[in-house]
């Protein structure tokens, strides 16, 4: 049940667009796209956990600025449509990336900010490896489970405005700056992983075991992705 159903609904409306954004689909880099776009000032980091964060700060008002054009965070479409009462017709837009993709460019990211804050080098000590979850450990927790699917519920997929494919982003980019008549933009990609070990098929095919629904999921966002081309030629 939602926190929020009780509570009328924050107005916001002078949105133009609102971006929800999945853990490891390309969101910081696309961000500051949207910053650049609309302007630092007018793009917010929206986010929804228990509370509603605007920028990292707890959120308690009932309408958001009139000079906020854009918000984009994390949180469920479902309390997004609860939480926020959305100006009509207002896109709404989101990144998938492959399921099993996504879950090993997670953990090993979130091992490398552990990694840096812990700077084991320079104490001296060894947390990292008594504490650390394997990669199967980790993909195995419910919450990181189908994660995609959590943050759509209660979405139809194809009656978003747009939903792009990390692993076509320069090509889906392109294809919403048009949608939405950006004259121009910046390719930016930021907070990406960098080097990692190998991952065995076995654990793989583990991975995309534990993530049916998203893999549904995101072979629906490619039929989706496809007919959309086949429109433009």
């Amino acid at each position: 049940m939602s926190i929020f159903h009780k509570k009328p609904r924050i107005r916001a409306p002078q949105l133009k667009l609102v971006s929800l954004h999945i853990p490891k689909t390309a969101g910081t880099s696309f961000r500051n796209i949207l910053k650049e776009v609309y302007g630092d000032d007018h793009v917010v980091r929206f986010d929804i956990n228990q509370r509603i964060f605007i920028n990292n700060e707890a959120f308690n008002g009932r309408k958001i600025d009139d000079g906020i054009s854009v918000i984009h965070g994390h949180f469920q479409y479902s309390e997004l449509i609860k939480t926020v009462r959305l100006p009509e017709g207002v896109p709404v837009i989101t990144w998938l990336r492959h399921p099993v993709e996504r879950v090993i460019s997670n953990y090993f990211y979130l091992e490398k900010i552990l990694r840096e804050e812990l700077d084991e080098e320079k104490k001296g000590l060894n947390i990292l490896a008594k504490m650390q979850k394997t990669l199967r450990e980790y993909a195995s927790t419910e919450a990181n489970r189908n994660r995609m699917s959590k943050f759509l519920d209660g979405a139809d997929l194809s009656a978003l405005f747009f939903t792009g494919i990390v692993e076509h982003y320069e090509e889906d980019l392109a294809a919403l700056a048009s949608m939405l008549g950006w004259k121009e933009y910046a390719i930016l990609k930021q907070n990406i992983t960098g080097n990692r070990p190998d991952v065995d098929k076995e654990t793989i095919e583990f991975i995309r075991s534990l993530n049916g629904k998203d893999c549904e999921l995101y072979q629906r966002a490619l039929e989706i992705r496809a007919e959309r081309i086949n429109k433009g030629k």
